[in-house]
């Protein structure tokens, strides 16, 4: 229970850690920064994510000459989220640390040996996933960290001698460090993981928000489509294609709407996408119930499906889902 508890209030210690440093506008700069001083930086964050493997390996307890930590939370989410030099980086670190914390321990080879080949894991899997353009799911973290915990059981029992010693501490260690390190692992990787989603975010909406620009003076340029008579009550109103904001799908018709105003049509979307057809792609079928004025929207958002959605400027701020089949083209749009 002990052993638990020190973990536990381990990993939280780490955590407040790193919510503090992703406060920091030079460490969150460098997190983020992919440009030309990216290898400076990212030797720089191999030895921010060392440093939390050395406050694991001192803040660690004893128990039959081992240290329990959580030294592979710094390592592995160095190397998934930053790439092989930051991974590595900091499993040198950390491996070395190990050693001279404790040269002559029982266990110091096996742990430092361990948690130099956990940097390496990082980066390989790190290159895997790049590769092959896969976002790792939750359950594949806790997999991969077990994996990680796995390995560092087994050099324990190659390297502790006598080998009894080693299977008294394998089995005291295994279950609490798998388990809590890799629940650990989930809250570690999501602090630096939204860094790097509201930078994204931002930078989307900036690009975004330049293009929206370039569009509206561009419009002007273009062969003006419209007004439409749409019907408002007892008399027709007369709406400029400008002020149409998006059009949603309604039963057999559509419905209009504009900035603080709406209206019912009984024409379907797809005659309203050749009425709108100007040529230069500012109305958009961005989901089968959905027309949307590129030039009307705020700012592009995820979803719950890891994909985005485009916020409109109207009052309500409405948000319309943009469908897979499209979200390239609407990347490609945006210029993202």
């Amino acid at each position: 229970m002990e052993l638990c508890y020190n973990m536990v209030i381990n990993i939280g210690l780490l955590v407040l850690i790193a919510i503090t440093l992703t406060k920091i506008p030079l460490v969150e700069h460098t997190l983020c920064d992919e440009g030309g001083q990216a290898k400076v930086g990212r030797f720089v964050l191999g030895a921010i994510f060392g440093g939390f493997c050395i406050v694991s390996t001192c803040t660690g307890g004893v128990v039959q000459g081992a240290i329990p930590n959580t030294r592979v939370l710094g390592v592995l989410a160095g190397g998934l989220l930053c790439g092989p030099i930051v991974g590595i980086t900091a499993g040198v670190i950390g491996a070395v640390h190990r050693f001279l914390f404790d040269p002559h321990g029982v266990t110091t080879f096996a742990c430092a040996f361990s948690t130099l080949l956990e940097g390496f894991f990082a980066a390989g899997i790190y290159q895997f996933l790049k590769k092959k353009n896969h976002t790792l799911r939750w359950t594949e973290l806790l997999l991969i960290t077990a994996a990680a915990e796995a390995v560092h059981m087994v050099n324990l029992l190659i390297f502790v001698k006598p080998f009894a010693l080693a299977v008294d501490i394998v089995k005291t260690l295994t279950v609490p460090m798998v388990i809590i390190n890799s629940i650990g692992m989930l809250l570690f990787f999501s602090i630096f993981k939204d860094v790097y989603m509201m930078q994204m975010l931002e930078a989307d909406n900036e690009r975004l928000e330049i293009l929206n620009n370039d569009l509206i003076e561009k419009s002007k340029a273009k062969p003006k489509v419209g007004p439409f008579g749409l019907q408002a009550g007892d008399h027709t109103e007369l709406v400029e294609a400008d002020n149409i904001y998006y059009i949603e799908a309604i039963h057999k018709g559509a419905k209009v709407y504009c900035k603080d105003k709406s209206f019912y049509s009984n024409e379907p979307l797809v005659e309203w996408e050749k009425k709108l057809d100007s040529g230069d792609n500012t109305f958009v079928r961005i989901h089968r119930s959905y027309i949307a004025n590129l030039t009307k929207g705020e700012s592009l958002q995820p979803d719950a499906n890891n994909g985005y959605a485009l916020c409109m400027k109207d009052e309500n701020h409405t948000i319309i889902p943009i469908s897979r089949k499209v979200i390239h083209e609407i990347k490609d749009y945006y210029s993202m």
